[in-house]
């Protein structure tokens, strides 16, 4: 019974111990990483985005985890041929979304085109990275007069048949298991294994020296970050058995781009039901690549989203880019 009563003693030591270390590092992040755009009231709930440049608006959407900070190099080239809108998806990096709204993928499109509607955003050009790509496609799916073309870069499109990579700890299908989680023992564990989790998100690419603070990166350490991350993993499995039937129902101009080497999403398996829906879509991969090109490739992106917008009147489908070459594109050093 003594021995019992020890364990317990040290499980409740160590959770309270991991309670307070995350309450540090939420307010670490929070005092050194300020909202860099503008906030809009979008359905009860504080909506986060960074306008830049002049031009016809364009759409930048981020994937699991991540923030609108995420495309901080690609929007400023982007910048120059569009207003740029990098969003923070409902929930994620300064977005706010409360514990009784749904993470599914028709939900969060719904917020989005609420807030295009109070920005007067009558239509626009999509650009989504990874999750991000299947939000997309659901905004394609939902308000196809709003939406000119879509863009998608290293895309989730279909339902997973195994987990992403390091992400697959995000899976926590109960409400209180994940809260309880986040609040408790997910920052120790991120701070602990962080570096080796996102070397293998960016694999076999290099973690730019700039991710973690310019582009946001450090924002994923955040216990809040954690909770609406885990809420998307368990909403887009519902979300993509919804979805993805209707592809062959999207008209706009479509474009898939992904890393070769991709160690999250497969794509053959992305790409390849994109093809099959959407028979005139420009499909692309960009050789040595991996899941981050938005941070690794900033130009290839560049020029694939000019190309599916129509700002590049280049169509070349089912092709293979060196990212060296073909593209003058150099891999991170």
């Amino acid at each position: 019974m003594l021995i019992i009563y020890i364990v317990v003693t040290i499980i409740f030591c160590l959770l309270l111990a991991a309670w307070f270390f995350t309450q540090h590092i939420d307010k670490k992040i929070e005092n050194g990483i300020r909202p860099p755009g503008q906030f809009l009231n979008v359905q009860q709930e504080e909506f986060h985005y960074i306008k830049q440049g002049d031009g016809p608006a364009l759409i930048l959407i981020h994937g699991l985890s991540g923030n609108a900070l995420n495309f901080s190099d690609l929007a400023q080239q982007l910048a120059k041929y569009y207003t740029v809108y990098s969003i923070d998806r409902p929930g994620n990096g300064f977005s706010t979304r409360s514990r009784s709204t749904s993470a599914n993928f028709n939900v969060q499109s719904a917020a989005i085109l609420d807030w295009m509607t109070q920005l007067g955003l009558n239509q626009a050009h999509v650009a989504g990275h990874s999750m991000g790509g299947a939000i997309a496609l659901r905004l394609a799916i939902d308000a196809p007069e709003k939406i000119k073309s879509v863009s998608l870069l290293c895309p989730l499109t279909v339902p997973l048949t195994k987990g992403p990579g390091p992400l697959s700890m995000l899976y926590i299908p109960y409400q209180g298991l994940r809260y309880f989680v986040s609040r408790t023992i997910a920052t120790p564990l991120r701070v602990f294994i962080g570096k080796k989790h996102i070397a293998q998100v960016f694999s076999p690419e290099r973690v730019p020296s700039n991710f973690a603070n310019e582009c946001g990166g450090a924002l994923a350490l955040h216990s809040q970050s954690f909770y609406q991350a885990s809420s998307d993993m368990v909403g887009s499995i519902e979300s993509l058995y919804q979805q993805f039937r209707l592809y062959e129902s999207i008209s706009c101009p479509m474009g898939v781009l992904f890393g070769e080497s991709d160690p999250i999403l497969s794509p053959d398996t992305h790409m390849s039901f994109i093809v099959e829906s959407i028979p005139d879509s420009i499909t692309q991969t960009i050789s040595g690549a991996g899941h981050m090109i938005i941070n690794t490739q900033p130009d290839a992106c560049f020029h694939f989203i000019n190309q599916v917008s129509g700002v590049s009147t280049a169509v070349t489908n089912e092709t293979t880019v060196d990212a060296s070459a073909s593209l003058d594109v150099k891999l991170s050093e």
